[in-house]
Order: C-alpha cells, then sequence, then structure tokens
C-alpha cells in the first residue's frame, strides 16, 4: 500500500506530502465496578497534500489501489481549484531525543491495560459506584514523506482514563466524571484515582460560594484551560498573519513571575515528538518570559507567509477535538506544543498556608474563555474555601468571572512542581497551581 500510495502521487504531483499512521488500540469498558467489554483494534490511513497553485488534501483508510488512486487525484484536484499560496514542503532537518514510549504499553498491549483496570476496580471503595469507565491505551507509528526528499518515522504511546464515578451521601446522589490522557499509564496513578474520588464524596456536602472578591487558586488542569486557551491564541503565526493577535514582542503582557514555552521535547508531554506533523523537528520555543512576550511560533504555511521558518508547530491537534488515531484525516494547523508553565518558588502546601482567605479550583463545569478578549464567566464544579491557610468546606455552583489578560498581570504565586496534564478546552500542558489576586466570585 506504502510503495503504491507514494508512486502513484509521484506520477500526478510534483510537490507532494504523505502522512501514514497506524496505531493499535487496547480497549477496555468498565460497567457496574466490573470489567464489561474487552476490545483490540488496528487503525491505519493515509493523507494526502499536493500543491498545485493552491494547497490541496485528502485521506481515507481504504487500502485498495482503486481508493488510492481516488485520494491522490481528489487532493490534487482540490489543489487546483484552491487560492493559490505561497508555499513549500520542509527538507529533512536534524531530529533530537524525545521521550514519549512507554514501554508498557509497547510490550504489554491489552495485557497492561487489563492489569490496570483491575487494580482501579479493587481501589474503589464499596459504597462508590464506577457507572461507566473506559481505560485505553495507543500505539502508534507515524511515516512522513515529501517531495523535498524527507521521509521520517515516529513511534508515540497514549494513554487514556474516562470514569464516571457516583457517590451516595447525606441523601445526596453526586456524579464525578474525569477525563484524563497522558503518554504513561504510570503517569495516572491510583492516588489520581482516590483524589478523584474524594472529590466525588466532598460534592454530596459542598455549598455555594459567597458572593465576593478575594483570591482564586486554579490547579493545573484549570491553568492549562484558562491561560492555554487564550494565550495560545495569540502567540500563533497564524494569529500575527491575520492581526488578531494581543501580543507584540517586548512587551510585558504579565506578572514577572510568569513563564510559559511552547515545548515539544518534555519528556513524555502529550504533543512532545521528535517533529511535528509537517516533519519539522520540534523544539522548545518562549512564549512569554518573566512576563514579557518574546515570540510567536510557526507552522510551514504561516512561516512563510511572514518571512520566516517553521518552529516545528504544525500540528494535528487542535480545539476540543483529541485524537491519538485517525490523525491522518485533519491537516497541520498551527498551534502551540506542550503549553508549559515554568513552575515558582513555593510549594503547594505553603502557597496554601500563605492564603488567609480564598478559593480553590479544582474543576470548572466547563472553562472555555474567550480567545479574542479574555474573558470568561464559568460555573464551579469542585472547588473548596481556603481558611487561614488551610483547605476547609468544599464548594461547587458559584461563577468564577474574569479576565485572563488582567488575571496573569495579578498572580501571586506560583507553585514549585509543574505537572504533565489535560484539559477539557486545551489538549496538552506542563502546568502548576498559581494563585491569583482579586478575583470575583458571584455566588449567593
Amino acid at each position: 500500500m506504502k510503495e503504491e500510495l507514494i508512486n502513484y502521487t509521484k506520477k500526478l504531483a510534483k510537490d507532494y506530502d504523505i502522512y501514514l499512521q497506524s496505531t493499535e488500540i487496547n480497549e477496555i469498558q468498565l460497567q457496574k465496578n466490573k470489567i464489561n467489554f474487552t476490545n483490540k483494534a488496528f487503525d491505519s490511513g493515509y493523507g494526502v497534500r499536493i500543491l498545485k497553485g493552491g494547497l490541496g488534501f485528502s485521506a481515507s483508510n481504504v487500502k485498495s489501489e482503486e481508493n488510492i488512486h481516488k485520494t491522490v487525484i481528489d487532493s490534487l484536484k482540490s489543489a487546483e481549484i484552491t487560492e493559490k499560496v505561497k508555499f513549500r514542503f520542509p527538507e529533512k532537518g536534524r531530529y533530537p531525543e524525545v521521550k514519549t514510549i512507554d514501554k508498557k504499553i509497547r510490550n504489554k498491549g491489552g495485557e497492561a491495560v487489563k492489569e490496570y483496570s483491575e487494580k482501579l476496580i479493587n481501589g474503589i471503595p464499596e459504597d462508590v459506584l464506577l457507572s461507566f469507565g473506559k481505560i485505553r491505551s495507543y500505539d502508534s507509528v507515524t511515516n512522513i514523506i515529501n517531495s523535498e526528499g524527507l521521509e521520517v518515522k515516529r513511534e508515540d504511546t497514549n494513554f487514556m482514563v474516562e470514569l464516571s464515578l457516583i457517590v451516595k451521601k447525606n441523601n445526596k446522589r453526586m456524579e464525578f466524571w474525569p477525563h484524563e490522557y497522558r503518554r504513561r499509564m504510570q503517569d495516572i496513578p491510583m492516588s489520581h484515582i482516590d483524589k478523584w474520588v474524594k472529590l466525588a464524596y466532598d460534592q454530596t456536602i459542598a455549598k455555594e460560594p459567597k458572593t465576593e472578591k478575594t483570591r482564586v487558586v486554579f490547579s493545573p488542569s484549570v491553568v492549562l484551560d484558562g491561560l492555554g486557551s487564550v494565550i495560545g491564541g495569540h502567540v500563533t503565526g497564524s494569529a500575527k498573519v491575520n492581526e488578531v493577535n494581543k501580543f507584540s514582542v517586548g512587551d510585558k503582557v504579565a506578572s514577572p513571575k510568569l513563564t510559559i514555552i511552547s515545548d515539544g521535547l518534555y519528556a513524555y508531554g502529550l504533543m512532545s515528538g521528535e517533529f511535528d506533523d509537517e516533519g519539522v523537528p520540534q523544539r522548545k520555543v518562549p512564549l512569554i518570559v518573566d512576563g514579557v512576550f518574546k515570540g510567536f511560533v510557526y507552522d510551514q504555511f504561516y512561516a512563510m507567509k511572514d518571512n520566516t521558518e517553521s518552529t516545528g508547530n504544525g500540528l494535528k491537534q487542535s480545539g476540543v477535538f483529541f485524537s491519538f488515531e485517525g490523525k491522518y484525516g485533519a491537516q497541520p494547523g498551527n498551534q502551540v506544543s506542550n503549553f508549559y508553565v515554568k513552575s515558582g518558588k513555593v510549594s503547594y502546601d505553603d502557597m496554601i498556608k500563605d492564603i488567609q482567605s480564598g478559593v480553590l479550583v479544582e474543576q470548572f463545569s466547563w472553562l472555555n474563555p474567550d480567545v479574542t478578549t479574555g474573558k470568561f464567566s464559568s460555573e464551579i464544579r469542585a472547588g473548596y474555601y481556603i481558611r487561614e491557610g488551610e483547605i476547609k468546606e468544599p464548594i461547587k455552583g458559584g461563577l468564577v468571572i474574569g479576565n485572563i489578560f488582567d488575571m496573569i498581570k495579578r498572580i501571586d504565586c506560583i507553585s514549585d512542581k509543574s505537572m504533565i496534564c489535560s484539559g477539557g478546552t486545551v489538549f496538552a500542558g506542563i502546568c502548576p497551581y498559581i494563585s491569583f489576586e482579586d478575583v470575583q466570585i458571584a455566588g449567593k
């Protein structure tokens, strides 16, 4: 199939790239605290981009000669009718070594997923109903080939846990539904499950917060969704070229405590890799350093539009659609790689001890700030009051209202550990806990 695809594309097109991916997926579904369903699946396919005036694209997972020919022809036709663009496919570069593979997933596959699932079930308290769960591993191989002589191969593993935890307490029935992604199974340890169970329990006694302006602490995943969605939208070459960016190089845009990097080389980061989805070497790109905006990230298309070079940020993962398999069906987009917020100098425990009155938000029902303005108004799904340096009563409901552009100027403290996390809006990050001053809570 691969040779037929390459040969036929070469026959019809002078400028092209081909993206091939194959993925082994091992999945276990859980129901009522038991293993309900076990499945192994294989997904593979290819995407073809052709440059002929415009840039055309077509993809398929059908490997017959007839369908390969149709896919290439469709890509060629779309290139011919698309607006002409300034573009060339990248040449092969020097690729760094990056850790992206969980050997347990690679070597044990379905057996490893089953072991994890059984351990999870045994660790759930008897009075917690695991009404539904999905444990899934991905083991992928990706090849990119283009007309500039580039031919590269990348191997990846990924892991997902999705659970519906139901608890009953004080005549209240509450559901907590975590959904997390990582590269390695060990990065979602049983301690994470224990924390989710505690959050579920605490929701049964949680009260609506009062209306006030106070100090608010965001958990790492909340930092990712809040800062990542807004800042990530203003630091791309796409935003700069289309004149929708709020930042200019050299501007003081945040507290001097804040440093953010687009880090495509972070060990086991969800977006890490030797090269991006166009074959350009990934790298670390400083975005904000000590509160000062430093520069943009580019894919090949917007780099050429802005007369610069790609930073290795042409990636097939964006928006709220997260996919490990089937990436061959999407075109690369210009976006931040791992959204890495550098840690501070104060431990999480000491951060909390220094807060006389405030709120800790572990999770919002949905945090999706307006990318252009930075404004948001989101309901607390799981949180706590902080009083006299201690975590106190659980809270839920009420709204946190703010503007990300303003909040990053009012950072009070950043914890000393950044951790790999996934969000509900932004896919991949390495983030700490962050405390913000004077944030509006709208409650009872």
